[in-house]
């Protein structure tokens, strides 16, 4: 039985995070999200540089074409490179130039040499690297484009100068021989295949964006609807819009409508603009009425629509406003913070905060459909990012597999699709929902506790206040040790806990100033408590909700993380920390 030790040191635990750089924790957290590259891959004359451009433009990432880096970097073209060393000479200048390439950071968009597939290395950089998309054009669509192959090195044909159309045919010919070694390596290593034959520029662009895009249905008695997930998922907005709306209320904060450069635009109906201040204070009753007053206002109907364009605070304070006003109206979260693609905007929880509480007055009330553009990500502070993958490490107990291992892109889908189906056997958090509040009692009585306010907390990296992210990740730790001294796990599913916290960077330990009994005051106030302390713990059957847990074990195992070095009992020397 996993006993608690009983030898408590009385030195406090010494915080890691204070001896690292903020910036480096920061950006170890974004590395750990890999894969957030979008990368171009296609034979010469498929539109890769064109295309790349395109959207790196839309999507406000940087751009890099292989071949260029290749040529800034010897102070030569393509052609003269072949010509004075030779393929192999080009070859291993387009290795670097693609391994330099993946290591920018913010994400950019990479359109990479057509014959780079053909190393092995390459096609393994490019998996890990970000989404492959494959241009495919047909013989006759990159014969017609290549012409005579002028400029282009593999596809010399030379000895007929004074005939053109023999040198086309030649050069037909060596396209068809080119495609028959790399189509089955561009169809291997692509994550989405984009036909082009036939399309315009920006007609190609839109459907990359289109196939980027993965839809999860939230599928729920009587109803469903659509959370659209990837880069530029923002252009599904007016395919969301309920067809008898004539007006749309869009709530959200001058700072997010900037940042995300959203085009509103895009929605044709009469429109009104509503700001509201970020952050955790602006979720009041007070708001809500101020919401409902512009929007009665605004003469809106209960069959418009309400747009909430933000984080958990605006699709948390919309959502009840539109739940609230004319009894409901429909609403659509358009979410722009990891935490809110993850988990707050989906499934249609809704609310404000009171003194006595988070989340205390609110409604259930589904959103009409969900945007979860990835782009807006990348502009997000460092604490938005922590607040963010504190929700996201939750999921890593709750059924998605290899978290810490995959894409950003895979890790959002699969966060999603796992909500969406716990939204559809429980819409209205009977039991198994309460599953995705793991960690939650903890950061509630955090919260509650002012430490999400007190900027002398000072044990996260850059020494502000915890944001709700964060206080999930220590609440995680605390789920942990009092399920193992419950009995219920044994050390490496401690140890397991703990290493996916340190995974991305988060605080795991409690404040200095945090009192057993105020938090155990606070959990007893939290909704799942219903007359006896509750909490989501791990066990032999996985996490599930475990009642009347005695309050006598809640403080001891407090008592214990305040003061016990606890990563030395649970955390092997192999994942000992820089």
């Amino acid at each position: 039985m996993g006993v608690l030790p009983a030898t408590l040191k009385i030195a406090r635990v010494r915080n890691p995070l204070k001896s690292i750089s903020v910036r480096l924790w920061y950006m170890e957290a974004i590395a750990s999200l890999r894969k957030a590259h979008i990368l171009l891959i296609g034979m010469m004359g498929a539109g890769k540089t064109t295309i790349g451009q395109i959207l790196a433009d839309q999507l406000k990432r940087p751009y890099i074409d292989s071949d260029r880096q290749v040529m800034q970097a010897t102070g030569k073209s393509v052609a003269e490179i072949f010509k004075e060393e030779g393929e192999a000479a080009f070859r291993r200048q387009e290795r670097i130039a693609l391994q330099e390439a993946v290591k920018v950071f913010p994400p950019a968009i990479i359109s990479v040499a057509g014959g780079a597939v053909l190393d092995e290395s390459n096609r393994r950089i490019l998996e890990q690297a970000g989404k492959v998309v494959f241009l495919r054009a047909s013989l006759d669509t990159l014969a017609d484009r290549l012409g005579t192959g002028e400029g282009r090195p593999l596809l010399n044909a030379g000895g007929t100068e004074n005939d053109e159309e023999a040198e086309r045919e030649k050069v037909k010919d060596t396209l068809a021989a080119l495609l028959e070694v790399r189509m089955p390596l561009y169809l291997e290593i692509a994550d989405v295949v984009v036909d082009v034959d036939g399309l315009g520029e920006e007609e190609v662009a839109e459907k990359v964006k289109r196939a980027l895009t993965e839809e999860v249905e939230v599928k729920l008695a009587g109803r469903s609807y659509k959370v659209c997930i990837g880069p530029g998922a923002s252009s599904y907005i007016k395919d969301l819009l309920p067809p008898e709306a004539k007006k749309v209320a869009v709530v959200t904060s001058e700072n997010i409508l900037e940042k995300t450069a959203i085009d509103l635009d895009v929605i044709d109906l009469e429109k009104k603009i509503i700001y509201i201040e970020e952050g955790e204070k602006s979720k009041s009753l007070s708001n809500i009425e101020y919401l409902c007053s512009v929007f009665a206002q605004f003469h809106l109907s209960r069959h418009d629509v309400v747009l909430a364009v933000g984080g958990g605070v605006i699709t948390d304070l919309a959502g009840f406003a539109a739940a609230s006003y004319h009894r409901g109206t429909p609403f659509i979260n358009v979410a722009t913070s990891l935490l809110a693609q993850i988990d707050a905007a989906i499934g249609g929880k809704t609310g404000v905060n009171i003194k006595e509480g988070k989340n205390l007055v609110g409604a259930f009330w589904q959103p009409v459909g969900v945007i979860c553009d990835t782009e807006h990500l990348f502009s997000l502070p460092e604490a938005e990012w922590y607040s963010g993958l504190g929700e996201m490490v939750k999921y890593g107990f709750l059924g998605v597999r290899n978290l810490d291992s995959s894409s950003l892109f895979e890790q959002i889908y699969n966060c999603v699709q796992l909500k969406a189906g716990i939204v559809k056997s429980d819409e209205r958090e009977s039991e198994l929902r309460m599953l995705l509040n793991y960690g939650h009692t903890m950061a509630h009585a955090l919260e509650a506790a002012g430490f999400a306010e007190n900027e002398e907390v000072g044990i996260v990296p850059s020494g502000r206040s915890l944001r709700h992210g964060e206080a999930v990740a220590i609440g995680i730790v605390f789920a942990a040790l009092l399920a193992y001294g419950m009995g219920r796990i044994d050390e490496k599913k401690v140890e397991r806990h703990i290493e996916l916290i340190r995974h991305y960077g988060l605080p795991y330990l409690l404040p200095e100033k945090a009192e057993a009994s105020d938090l155990v005051e606070f959990m007893k106030r939290d909704k799942k408590a219903a007359g006896s302390l509750t909490f989501i713990l791990d066990g032999p059957n996985g996490v599930e909700v475990v009642k009347n847990v005695s309050e006598q074990t809640v403080k001891e195992t407090i008592e214990y993380m305040a003061v016990a070095d606890f990563l030395d009992t649970f955390v092997s020397k192999s994942h000992n920390m820089v």
